[in-house]
């Protein structure tokens, strides 16, 4: 079963929320109502959804959520109460996964988990999109660099500067990034002299 914590002042909701997660198929390993101590818990815990209210203790809620969301650990349901629904505008501005509002009903419980699996999900898969392109991105630049490089002191053309980065990075096991960077920095030349697309 799945991990998770609730970080809620309101005695109310714990007891509304505590005998409706197992239907969801998440069990809740800690249950308090200071921020703090919640922060301290999380990489113990290692949750898979964070259930929180507006008026936690020891640390405003906008700020343990940020925070959260932030190291990317888990999705986060906020609920707000109808005396709290003024505080609606900021809630969204931090971006929580599900925003429901109290009193609760079982079935908004968990059709809310299932949407902030979906969303958390999504999220997960465009960052990790975004990491591999930016790596990618990264790795061009260092090719184009060490092109311009060879080109410059050698009169390579752009193909055979090319083809000498790519030789180099498979003789020496090295991915084709770290060996542009080496080229870079100086650390390795091809010899003057060798044949083009040749080691030397």
């Amino acid at each position: 079963m799945r991990r998770a914590i609730l970080v809620i002042e309101k005695s109310s909701i714990f007891q509304e929320i505590r005998p409706i997660l197992p239907l969801a198929g998440y069990e809740a390993v800690a249950c308090m109502k200071n921020g703090m101590e919640a922060l301290r818990l999380l990489h113990r815990y290692e949750p898979d959804l964070i259930i929180a209210d507006w008026s936690i203790h020891g640390l405003k809620t906008q700020e343990f959520l940020e925070t959260v969301l932030i190291q990317n650990l888990c999705p986060i349901i906020l609920i707000l109460t109808a005396e709290e629904y003024q505080s609606l505008t900021p809630a969204r501005q931090i971006e929580a996964h599900q925003i429901l509002l109290y009193p609760l009903r079982a079935l908004d419980l968990l059709a809310g988990v299932q949407t902030v699996e979906q969303r958390f999900k999504r999220e997960k898969e465009l960052n990790e999109r975004i990491r591999r392109l930016e790596q990618e991105l990264s790795t061009r630049k260092l090719i184009f660099q060490a092109q311009l490089k060879l080109i410059h002191e050698f009169g390579h053309s752009e193909e055979t500067a090319y083809t000498v980065i790519r030789n180099q990075a498979m003789a020496t096991r090295k991915n084709i990034a770290a060996t542009a960077r080496d080229i870079i920095k100086g650390v390795w030349m091809p010899e003057r002299g060798s044949n083009d697309g040749d080691l030397g």
